[in-house]
């Protein structure tokens, strides 16, 4: 019965493929698929495409890093200390996927804008846009009178 309906869609439809031929693959792009936990910052060189590291130092959360999903290639550093501003939460979705948030706003290079919600990438619609042009009332320097 499921078959027959879901044949039935198909036709409809037609067939969607993911990115990758294996019929055993989510339809939805899961860009990191799991947290790589390190306890030294690795070189940037060494940060593969799909990769999401976790630096923990003496037992503390220390950074993430991963490339910008882009592709331009930029390795993206994050601080997760609480001395840091601003400083992003990691937390680890059932799946051992990473969210992390608040979003990610390069200010240079690509200026691209996003979220990483379990693993998944989602570009905001004010991605490739300098954030002091885009929000402008955000970067406007409240104690310019004084």
């Amino acid at each position: 019965m499921f078959k027959n309906l879901i044949n039935f869609f198909k036709s409809l439809f037609g067939v969607v493929k993911s990115k990758s031929s294996s019929t055993s693959e989510c339809l939805v792009d899961i860009h990191f698929r799991k947290i790589i936990e390190m306890e030294k910052t690795p070189d940037n060189d060494t940060i593969g495409k799909d990769d999401f590291i976790f630096v923990r130092y003496n037992e503390n959360p220390y950074w993430v890093m991963f490339q910008c999903p882009c592709d331009c290639g930029t390795v993206i550093s994050l601080p997760l200390q609480d001395s840091h501003n601003p400083r992003w939460t990691l937390k680890t979705s059932e799946f051992g996927r990473p969210t992390l948030y608040p979003s990610v706003w390069q200010n240079k290079g690509c200026f691209s804008h996003f979220w990483i919600t379990d693993g998944k990438i989602e570009m905001c619609y004010n991605s490739g846009i300098e954030p002091w042009k885009a929000e402008p009332l955000k970067y406007t320097n409240v104690n310019k009178d004084l």
